[in-house]
């Protein structure tokens, strides 16, 4: 009986065909590259700490140069070791400590992708194609390379880290995390690739095809030929809740009055209108070319499509956040909480809605870790108290949640 190996030749998410690194779809996910800024100040945090603790080798140095230098005879053992005293103390402890903290750096950033640099500038470094922990003996190599490049002093360490600068990605990768395949990352405000769960739903998120909603139809709460929109008013699995029954009440726009509701009692889930009423003496044509801007400005239907999978119609205004509220005097049609197990998320993080004329758009709140949306164009970071327009197909990061704006039909 022949015996036959399955080959799975499904590509690797995060690869192209060729086998290299795929930075779109890093993009996607909500990774963002570190800057050189916060690079260069978690390095010069690594070096300073690793000069204290090899200060004391310094010390014994300097001490121990003038000694050598008022031996009468230094070449005599005995005199040599009564010159240095407690110098060679201080060089052997100083020599400990950086041997041990370089150690520890190493088995730290290999293991847990951190140095004491990058964990205090909220900085990761992971594999650049996996998005995990890089390795010990990646980055053991990459500080063995490093060394070997002391043998040029300051011009051979300079070039390797100045090498980040003309990346053909521009991701900031210098050629020492080409060799480590390592990619650093900046955890703050945006992804966090070693937060599990997180990483989990922005993969489902970006790797789920786009959904094609068939037209919704007609039910027992339909008038006149226009469904109510499902807004989420009880607790679901993805931890949606509507804020009150007031803010989550849908009802159709106030120029679309006229045009579906009935006179008199307009039902379930609609708002009572005045029926459009023509000029005395005005024709049928002039009736319906006046009620003609009423109808064109119509807004677009767009939903959010979450990473949890759940579906959210958007109406004109709503907020989202942990808890979100309006303030004083402010109206939103809905409210949108939603759970964050990264705790990135701010209590009312963003205002969203439909302009009939501009489409979709949002507006951060002053969040602690900011709005982004990622579309084909690039990445865009929404500007405080700013109204952006987002384009459809665009995905948009919210503290550790991230949802897509997708155009219905």
């Amino acid at each position: 009986m022949p015996i036959t190996a399955e080959v799975d030749d499904a590509p690797t998410p995060g690869l192209r065909d060729d086998g290299t690194p795929d930075p779109a779809y890093a993009a996607g996910l909500g990774l963002r590259a570190a800057s050189t800024g916060r690079r260069s100040a978690a390095f010069a945090i690594d070096a300073a700490a690793g000069a204290v603790l090899s200060s004391p080798a310094a010390v014994g140095v300097l001490l121990a140069v003038p000694a050598l230098l008022e031996s009468a005879s230094p070449a005599d053992p005995a005199a040599l070791l009564g010159a240095l005293g407690g110098s060679a103390v201080l060089i052997l402890v100083g020599q400990a400590l950086a041997l041990a903290f370089g150690l520890v750096q190493l088995i730290m950033h290999g293991r847990r992708g951190v140095t004491l640099g990058k964990a205090l500038m909220g900085l990761r470094s992971v594999n650049v194609a996996t998005f995990a922990r890089p390795g010990f003996w990646r980055v053991a190599l990459r500080a063995l390379v490093l060394l070997l490049s002391t043998v040029v002093p300051v011009v051979g360490p300079a070039l390797l880290f100045a090498s980040g600068l003309w990346d053909r990605e521009h991701r900031g990768r210098s050629w020492l995390d080409r060799l480590a395949r390592a990619w650093v990352v900046d955890a703050r405000g945006a992804l966090d690739p070693f937060d599990v769960k997180a990483m989990r739903h922005a993969r489902k998120a970006y790797e789920a095809p786009e959904r094609v909603e068939a037209a919704p139809l007609p039910s027992l709460a339909t008038i006149g030929g226009a469904p109510t929109a499902f807004v989420p008013v009880q607790r679901s699995n993805s931890g949606v809740v509507s804020g009150s029954p007031e803010a989550a009440r849908w009802a159709p726009p106030a120029e679309l009055d006229a045009a579906s509701a009935p006179v008199g009692d307009a039902g379930p889930g609609l708002i009572p209108a005045a029926p459009f009423a023509a000029p005395p003496g005005a024709a049928p044509a002039a009736a319906a070319a006046a009620a003609a801007p009423h109808v064109a400005s119509r807004p677009p239907a767009v939903s959010l499509h979450l990473d949890d999978g759940t579906v959210v119609p958007v109406p004109r205004t709503a907020l989202l956040g942990r808890d979100p509220e309006p303030q004083p005097g402010e109206h939103a049609d809905l409210l949108l909480p939603l759970v964050d197990a990264s705790m990135q998320l701010s209590k009312t993080h963003a205002a969203f809605g439909i302009d009939p004329a501009a489409g979709f758009w949002m507006l951060d709140r002053g969040s602690s870790n900011g709005t982004r949306a990622t579309s084909a164009a690039g990445e865009l970071v929404l500007a405080p108290g700013e109204r952006t327009s987002i384009p459809t197909g665009s995905t948009v990061t919210v503290g550790g949640r991230t949802f897509r704006v997708v155009a219905e039909p």
